[in-house]
């Protein structure tokens, strides 16, 4: 019931805050964007923390442990990569999610795309985002220190970190760089090859080419034996997801990330260059779940564990996707909606 009651005001604060938003916008001739009424909220979350034990905490689920490799996931629930904000990713685990994956970072400190860059989407009257963030991140020396002095690691939950490249040599640097300042010190993390980004200009190139891929792979398993989740891009045509399914499986302590956002192009959506910066980004939220059962599906004819990724947002995408070979379940639009829906979902999972 404390679950419910926290959804119901947090969803209905969020609705507040972004319509005032708007009509601000609207009143001085300034084109919408969602990206202010995110942060705002961020820091209201934040200001609340003093509350944590009542507002944050919640049980995790029980017997709904997920054993991955060396990973132990108390709840399938995973909050995949789309935050970096720590109290924000402490607040998910508060609430009993069985891990988190930072947003993606790259060697150099990145301010992303132009905004806006995000906005609400209404898809078959459903409610999603459509981003275009562009990668923003502090770099790979700030994200390391931040890391070694998270109280994230006192969850004892598996931490993902969602590596990003411009190249297979940022990649590999990126990986060793964060894997000796971690070895010997904490030991429930695991890697995430993010190589299916719709939202910058080389981010989808490693996951339209499996060779490409299995030549990183190579490269990581010599000197890591990390587990590591391959994220893989949902515009991908069926025929290359079996061959990096293959792929995969060839490997040792692969998971495969089915599912990321949807590209769309900003016409498509009724955007144009003033309200979305760029010339299209990624759909998230319940409209993509088919796609992501779909890639599910074809994961599962091969022998890699499989986080599904893309539009969950109720118990019955969950069970869905699980009958289908799914183990672990990553949301994160719907965290951004409503984070109460962790221990609401985590009661019946």
């Amino acid at each position: 019931m404390r679950a419910k009651i926290f959804s119901y005001l947090y969803r209905f604060t969020r609705y507040v805050i972004t319509n005032i938003l708007y009509f601000f916008q609207k009143l001085f001739f300034l084109p919408s964007n969602l990206e202010p009424a995110v942060r705002f909220g961020d820091r209201m979350l934040g200001s609340f923390y003093f509350f944590k034990k009542i507002i944050f905490d919640f049980p995790l689920p029980k017997n709904s442990n997920v054993h991955i490799f060396d990973l132990e996931f108390p709840s399938p629930i995973i909050g995949s990569s789309f935050k970096s904000d720590k109290k924000i990713l402490e607040m998910w685990l508060r609430m009993g999610i069985g891990g988190i994956i930072f947003k993606t970072i790259m060697n150099k400190k990145r301010f992303g795309n132009s905004e806006p860059r995000l906005q609400d989407i209404i898809i078959n009257n459903k409610k999603g985002l459509f981003n275009s963030l562009g990668l923003p991140g502090p770099g790979l020396d700030e994200f390391i220190y931040n890391l070694n002095n998270s109280e994230l690691w006192s969850f004892n939950r598996p931490i993902g970190i969602s590596i990003g490249g411009e190249s297979e040599n940022e990649y590999l640097n990126n990986i060793k760089t964060i894997n000796t300042s971690l070895d010997n010190k904490f030991k429930s993390y695991f890697f995430e090859l993010n190589i299916s980004c719709p939202n910058t200009e080389t981010g989808q190139v490693i996951c339209e080419n499996p060779e490409q891929l299995d030549s990183l792979l190579k490269q990581i398993r010599m000197f890591i034996s990390k587990p590591i989740s391959v994220k893989i891009s949902p515009d991908v045509d069926d025929n290359i997801l079996a061959d990096i399914g293959q792929l995969c499986s060839e490997y040792d302590s692969i998971i495969i990330n089915a599912g990321n956002t949807h590209y769309k192009s900003r016409e498509e959506l009724g955007f144009n260059k003033k309200t979305f910066s760029m010339q299209g980004g990624g759909v998230s939220g319940p409209s993509i779940f088919y796609r992501t059962l779909s890639m599910v599906e074809i994961f599962s004819k091969f022998n890699s564990p499989i986080m599904a990724t893309g539009g969950i947002s109720n118990i019955e995408h969950i069970n869905t996707l699980k009958n289908a070979g799914a183990s672990l379940f990553g949301m994160a639009t719907n965290l951004v909606l409503d984070p109460y829906c962790i221990p609401i979902l985590n009661e019946k999972v």
